[in-house]
């Protein structure tokens, strides 16, 4: 969400509760592009997720793992000589969403400068007490609009992260040489791969809950007439485990609730809200969920899944096709 450069990178690495994946995209002389992503273990405990307190525990062995991920250093050669030796490689850096606060702000006027767009969200999230700035570095996504009406507003999506929080990941990376160019979240990223693949603004039509589950959390978006009216992130109390391992109902139990408590609490601001279906991502298949979000909430499911990048043109070139890995795809994209 924010960047260092224009260029993007072609690696991402996503930090999770469970398990780093990191992603690589390659582009074809015909212009056309493959990724491979690959997904390693960490030991547990070794990272616990917090907004407000560090999450590394144990950065050695999270160090230890992300080295042998990412592999060794590059050298910048020309005519058979090293010019620049361990050159760090630019990433983008993913973040899990346990580890940040976000808030979504309504603004009828959005200024152009980056400057002016800060100083007023800082105002606004101030004002309305929505979550803590003290120490924090924030970051802000405009979410596209769809059949809102004629009244012109700004649905902006706002992400705080503690400094300390945001400095102690970076200098991971920078441990094995490796330079987070561009910085974003998890679900945020997989919600812009869904949109891209699912046809663009025109999919937000129509009242929609968007939920995604990763790293023990759950993220949900409530769009009204096409516009972002809604974001909570909630701890889930069933830990919910990276990798294709089948998990029980209690964990789809959980979900269903957490849902369920996201729509009531859209409704007190947007009693007209009428949502239909939900769109899931997830980090694990839950093979029980979809059945369990249509029995207790009326909800059809579309999940957010590999095809969706298929639908872009991208290609697998080997390594983890677990669902864990799906956002180190979209951090590249």
């Amino acid at each position: 969400m924010w960047r260092l450069t224009s260029n993007r990178p072609r690696h991402c690495l996503k930090i999770g509760a469970q398990a780093l994946a990191w992603g690589e995209a390659v582009r074809s002389w015909r212009g056309r592009y493959r990724y491979r992503c690959v997904l390693s273990p960490i030991p547990a405990g070794a990272i616990k997720l917090s907004p407000m307190d560090l999450n590394l525990t144990d950065m050695s062995a999270v160090e230890t793992r992300l080295r042998s991920l990412a592999g060794p250093s590059r050298d910048v050669r020309f005519a058979g000589r090293v010019w620049l030796p361990d050159v760090p490689r630019p990433i983008v850096l993913l973040l899990p969403d346990l580890s940040v606060r976000t808030t979504v702000l309504q603004l009828e006027q959005f200024p152009s400068q980056v400057e002016e767009q800060e100083a007023l969200i800082r105002w606004r999230v101030g004002q309305e007490q929505l979550v803590s700035l003290a120490g924090a570095k924030i970051v802000w996504q405009g979410i596209p609009s769809y059949g809102a009406g004629a009244e012109r507003s700004h649905a902006v999506l706002v992400v705080a992260i503690q400094e300390a929080i945001l400095k102690q990941y970076e200098s991971l990376c920078e441990s094995v040489g490796l330079l987070p160019q561009e910085v974003g979240v998890t679900s945020f990223r997989l919600f812009n791969l869904w949109l891209k693949s699912a046809g663009g603004r025109k999919r937000l039509g129509r009242d929609l809950l968007w939920a995604s589950v990763s790293d023990g959390g759950l993220t949900c978006f409530v769009m009204q007439e096409g516009r972002l009216v809604f974001v909570r992130t909630k701890r889930l109390s069933v830990e919910c485990l990276s990798g294709e391992a089948s998990l029980g109902g209690d964990v789809a139990d959980n979900i269903v609730e957490e849902c369920a408590a996201s729509l009531r609490a859209c409704r007190e601001h947007h009693p007209g809200l009428n949502v239909t279906e939900v769109v899931l991502a997830s980090d694990s298949p839950f093979p029980t969920l979809e059945q369990a979000l249509n029995s207790e909430l009326g909800l059809s499911t579309e999940r957010l899944d590999w095809e969706a990048v298929e639908r872009l043109g991208w290609t697998h070139a080997g390594g983890s096709a677990s669902l864990a890995t799906l956002s180190v795809v979209a951090g590249v994209m």
